[in-house]
């Protein structure tokens, strides 16, 4: 049975007739009834019944009426898979950081929904490990952190755009980084399974000494609101905290860093991964508007 014996089914029981189907789908009788009779074969029993004129469907041929869309759209999106085309019904897992979904990908997100409105995009927010895991597990297409230079046998991972680094604190609050010294500082640590943990302890280090006055927060949100409401100082990247840069709120010192602390944001997927035509164009998109993007949004900020 193949989509063309469906096709002549459904169309002899919407037209109670193979007079009538034969015309509508250009075949002759002799070939629709060829058409019946595998649908009839593999199913094992009659989908018609012929008493004198009139064309009864079965309870077998309701039954079979009644899934004959579906088992029709399936072979459609099969043909597609072979075609390389791209249909825009399916589902997308995207398991992202915060920092990566908030800061760099919804835009993204939004033109792919323009240009293919029926995709349905799960985006999971999580830290690097715990999505990493659920790359390994399949749980999750593709993923998108803000990390140092990346090493997995089984990932691949492609830098997307290098994120400037930098400490900050609310305006007015720091002058030069020799004011850190300074004990009403309250340093605001990001977790330990933070991208840049690494980072803020090797820049801090100098200053952190044996002070007690610090608190560790949970996600970037709560860093910058740690910063703002206690006199806080952190390091975050430059496009988390723009627009509060761009207000007067808080003010940013970009650091230098060494290329082995250079943080940068990439897509990775598991190197075995088969990806549809959908997710393919999913994942140009990404490559081709973030680094726009942020070229776009990122300005130069005072050293």
């Amino acid at each position: 049975m193949d989509s063309r014996h469906l096709v002549t089914f459904k169309t002899i029981a919407r037209l109670a007739s193979f007079t009538k189907a034969s015309e509508e789908l250009s075949y002759s009788q002799s070939t629709l009834t060829i058409h019946i009779q595998a649908i009839e074969k593999e199913l094992n029993g009659k989908v018609f019944d012929r008493i004198g004129k009139n064309i009864i469907i079965t309870d077998l041929g309701n039954e079979l009426l009644s899934i004959a869309d579906v088992i029709l759209k399936a072979y459609e999106k099969i043909e597609m898979l072979k075609n390389g085309e791209i249909s825009n019904e399916s589902i997308i897992r995207l398991g992202a950081q915060e920092s990566v979904a908030f800061y760099r990908l919804q835009p993204i997100i939004d033109q792919f929904q323009k240009d293919y409105p029926q995709t349905k995009i799960i985006q999971v927010l999580g830290q690097k490990a715990e999505l990493t895991d659920k790359l390994l597990t399949a749980e999750i297409d593709l993923m998108l952190v803000m990390q140092r230079q990346y090493e997995n046998a089984n990932l691949i991972a492609i830098e997307l755009v290098e994120e400037k680094m930098g400490i900050v604190v609310k305006s007015q609050k720091l002058h030069s980084l020799d004011d850190l010294k300074n004990e009403s500082f309250v340093f605001v640590y990001p977790k330990n399974d933070c991208s840049y943990r690494n980072v803020f302890d090797k820049y801090f280090g100098n200053c952190l000494g044996a002070r007690i006055n610090t608190i560790e927060a949970l996600s970037i949100e709560a860093i910058k609101h740690s910063v703002l409401l206690n006199d806080g100082v952190s390091i975050l990247p430059y496009s988390t905290v723009k627009r509060e840069i761009e207000s007067g709120e808080m003010n940013f010192f970009a650091l230098d860093l060494s290329s082995e602390d250079r943080i940068s944001t990439q897509l990775i997927y598991h190197k075995n991964k088969w990806f549809s035509p959908l997710v393919r164009e999913f994942v140009k998109l990404i490559e081709n508007q973030m680094p726009r993007t942020a070229s776009s949004t990122d300005i130069q900020v005072s050293q």
